[in-house]
């Protein structure tokens, strides 16, 4: 059990400032996630825990000792990335071993735990194959296994599923968590992939242009983002968002949507009074009907459909909205359970006031989420 503790870490590449004052406190045991947009700082962070970098200011700890000086093999980290790290001339089970090797476990011992963790990822049959008889989702398996059977005291994920196929990524994620479980191992994943954050991970950091906008567990995040940016990672598909004036008449206050005007009198801040705010809507809490003419609803052509099984995604492009940018006729997203939608039917939609999210315009900053 480690803790591992980032202690106001800063990393600059030339003007780039790619990690400003990182403060992270990662629990003994903890499936932590760190996420953002590709530039955000993420591979840098996991690059100076793992020692490959070196932090211009601040500290890497592990259970509160300073190991920012130590060499990457002196740190007992396991890491694994996208990118395939296979020796050539080994076996996958030559490659697996190579940790135990260098710290002299016996043979017998090597063979048996090789052949364990092998199992354990359901990739015993790739054993005996070199690196050029694997696929890309084997090798990421294999420098999986690799990583795991040292059982290192924090293993380090960058983008480890990123170039696996989507059934055994599924499989390897399933086999990542029962693993880290299993063995109460501190793991940090750093991923732009959602879906890895929300299955996987207790708690997660999401980063912007090298500095931390909010840490919690995946679904607090996902109810109540601190600004835009954290809104727009955390849902898929993403939230609908757009301009609008908050208008106070006479204590009964609205917001006005291009021509579209809906009731928000549950919002009791006068802050919020003006023109500069953001609304936004989650595609699930945004319904379609069949439009009946001119009126105050939000109305619309369906753009697109993605059909998903039993359920679909619905893409309108409105007439009286404006996009988030200053355009008449912005797009509305939707998540339907049903599949009756057909490009070019005219629809309405409604949306229930009291599941409005509302940023600043201006900062990004959240000024309000539903109950």
């Amino acid at each position: 059990m480690t803790q591992l503790t980032f202690q106001n870490v800063s990393k600059t590449f030339g003007d780039v400032e790619a990690l400003v004052g990182l403060n992270l406190d990662i629990a003994s045991g903890e499936f932590f996630a760190v996420v953002g947009s590709s530039g955000c700082g993420k591979s840098t962070a996991m690059r100076i825990a793992a020692g490959l970098e070196s932090p211009d200011h601040g500290e890497i700890r592990v259970d509160g000792k300073a190991i920012t000086r130590l060499a990457p093999r002196d740190r007992g980290f396991g890491m694994v990335t996208q990118q395939n790290a296979l020796v050539d001339t080994q076996t996958a089970a030559g490659n697996i071993s190579m940790p135990l090797r260098a710290r002299q476990v016996h043979r017998d011992d090597i063979t048996e735990r090789v052949a364990n963790e092998a199992d354990q990822l359901g990739i015993g049959y790739l054993l005996d194959r070199r690196r050029n008889e694997l696929s890309g989702g084997e090798t990421q398996a294999v420098q999986l296994a690799r990583a795991l059977v040292a059982r290192p005291k924090v293993l380090l994920l960058d983008e480890p599923l990123a170039r696996v196929d989507s059934s055994l990524r599924l499989r390897l994620r399933n086999d990542l968590g029962h693993i880290q479980r299993k063995y109460e191992m501190t793991t940090v994943l750093i991923t732009g992939e959602q879906e890895d954050t929300m299955v996987l991970a207790d708690r997660v950091a999401v980063l912007d242009r090298g500095r931390l906008q909010q840490v919690g567990k995946p679904m607090d995040l996902y109810r109540r983002p601190v600004n835009l940016e954290v809104a727009g990672f955390f849902g898929d598909p993403a939230m609908n968002l757009f301009p609008v004036e908050v208008v106070d008449g006479g204590g009964l206050r609205h917001l006005r949507m291009g021509d579209y005007r809906l009731d928000v009198d549950h919002i009791p801040d006068q802050r919020f009074v003006g023109p500069a705010a953001v609304v936004g809507v989650r595609p699930e809490d945004v319904r379609l009907g069949v439009s009946d003419g001119p009126g105050p609803a939000i109305r619309g052509i369906v753009d697109r459909v993605e059909h998903l099984g039993s359920s679909s995604v619905v893409h309108v492009r409105t007439e009286n909205l404006v996009r988030h940018g200053g355009e008449l006729g912005g797009e509305l997203v939707a998540s339907c359970s049903g599949l009756g939608h057909r490009i070019g039917d005219r629809v309405e939609a409604t949306i229930d006031p009291r599941l409005l999210h509302l940023f600043d315009r201006v900062t990004g900053a959240a000024l309000y989420h539903p109950e």
